[in-house]
């Protein structure tokens, strides 16, 4: 079920979304448009950027700290190409407003247990940070979740919609590769 699964952060907590209190008719939880997932993209790419700076400027290994210099630079280079995606996207679907309120619950939901949560969350996780090594683990992690979130998010949107968040996942899969190539060099 989407964000239920193991996040890939090493909290091995699932995502906290009640239940009861969110239980969304199928139809509702079909109905995740482009227009969404961009919005949802540029919120993740946002709180991903806060990370990288903030790390950054903790991390004392030089060639780690260009590397989350890089990547910040990259997520706001992200963050205005989803914004040039919105132009393609169709509009969202039509939903009472009972629907619209509950299904905007959820989403926020599952956002603030999906990610970092907000740029303030992302500065928290950063501050943790005492090592090269522990700064790329948690952008290694962070990227894993966000590759989660839009395979699952993917999975929900309508299939003329798909392509775009598939984009995305392109772009957050190269994180990934690259992270994870840093870290094994230094084992």
């Amino acid at each position: 079920m989407i964000l239920r699964r193991r996040l890939a952060s090493g909290t091995g907590r699932p995502a906290q979304i009640p239940s009861r209190k969110f239980k969304l008719r199928r139809k509702t939880m079909a109905v995740f448009t482009a227009v969404e997932a961009l919005n949802m993209a540029l919120q993740i790419e946002k709180n991903g950027e806060a990370f990288y700076e903030a790390a950054a400027r903790k991390v004392q290994d030089g060639e780690i700290r260009a590397v989350m210099e890089d990547l910040a630079v990259q997520e706001r280079r992200h963050y205005k190409a989803f914004q040039k995606l919105t132009d393609r996207v169709g509009e969202p679907p039509t939903l009472s407003a009972p629907e619209w309120e509950e299904y905007d619950e959820y989403v926020q939901i599952a956002l603030e247990n999906a990610l970092f949560a907000g740029p303030d969350k992302a500065l928290a996780m950063a501050d943790q940070v005492q090592t090269a090594e522990d700064a790329l683990r948690m952008a290694l992690g962070f990227e894993k979740d966000t590759l989660i979130f839009f395979y699952d998010l993917r999975e929900m949107m309508p299939a003329d919609e798909q392509d775009i968040v598939t984009q995305i996942i392109g772009e957050e899969k190269a994180h990934v590769r690259r992270l994870a190539r840093l870290l094994s060099k230094r084992a």
